[in-house]
């Protein structure tokens, strides 16, 4: 199934809950599911594992917040473990992409709700202009309790804004210096650690956990054959009618 031009994530969520309504479909639940977020979070119980110890500081680049949220449930799991974690949670750095930076406005004015006139004015002409367009989430698991917004205050964390021109340079220098190439979301997130360095928000002696959420696209594509698999529908617009999408679906 593919949106047509046009559209955006924002978009496709919509479409997605709209489906959901269609007999024997269930929604995923984003960031209310706990099995996603347990997921999301095994990163950080990996590199404590690895490391030996938690990070000081996580970072990340985020759209729902849901991978924001997980790493703190993980930290907190770490904490009451024991082994690992016996001090201050690992600081939560996380990041949005420029022009689209809901949260970053949100926090940074000291607000738990995110008001869109303020926040996220003329969304869709914002999103457009995204390097990574997949973190223009409208609805972000932000304010709820247990949220980005708890997370953050909890961790003594920060958020991040991010360039389109900053995330595609932290883009070519990972892969410069690591010899892999790394998707946009995972470009704002080294940006953002970038600006930390510059900042001093990190000291040398700081133990870091960078989420490279994705790479390897382009390496793949330049080494393997690929196919594109052709969507059995294309949808004009996420609001249209259900019953073609149903008789596909069934």
């Amino acid at each position: 199934m593919l949106l047509r031009r046009g559209n955006d994530y924002s978009d496709a969520i919509s479409l997605g809950h709209r489906l959901t309504t269609l007999p024997g479909l269930v929604a995923e639940g984003g960031a209310m599911n706990v099995a996603r977020r347990d997921g999301m979070g095994t990163v950080v119980l990996e590199a404590a594992i690895t490391i030996g110890r938690a990070p000081d500081h996580y970072f990340q680049a985020v759209g729902s917040g849901t991978g924001g949220i997980a790493a703190w449930e993980a930290s907190l799991r770490l904490k009451r473990d024991g082994r690992f974690l016996d001090g201050h949670l690992p600081k939560l750095h996380l990041s949005q992409n420029l022009p689209f930076v809901p949260m970053v406005s949100a926090w940074n004015a000291h607000r738990r709700t995110i008001e869109p006139s303020i926040d996220m004015p003329d969304a869709t002409k914002s999103i457009k202009k995204l390097y990574a367009d997949v973190l223009s989430n409208r609805n972000p698991a932000y304010a709820i309790k247990g949220g980005v917004f708890d997370a953050l205050k909890e961790t003594g964390g920060q958020m991040y804004a991010v360039s389109n021109n900053d995330a595609r340079g932290a883009a070519r220098l990972f892969e410069d210096l690591e010899g892999i190439d790394i998707v946009p979301a995972a470009a704002v997130a080294t940006a953002s650690l970038m600006q930390a360095v510059a900042n001093g928000s990190i000291n040398d002696s700081a133990v870091v956990l960078l989420n490279v959420s994705g790479g390897g696209v382009q390496k793949v594509r330049e080494d393997k054959e690929c196919y594109q698999i052709k969507p059995a529908i294309r949808v004009a617009r996420p609001d249209g009618d259900l019953a073609e999408l149903q008789e596909v679906l069934t």
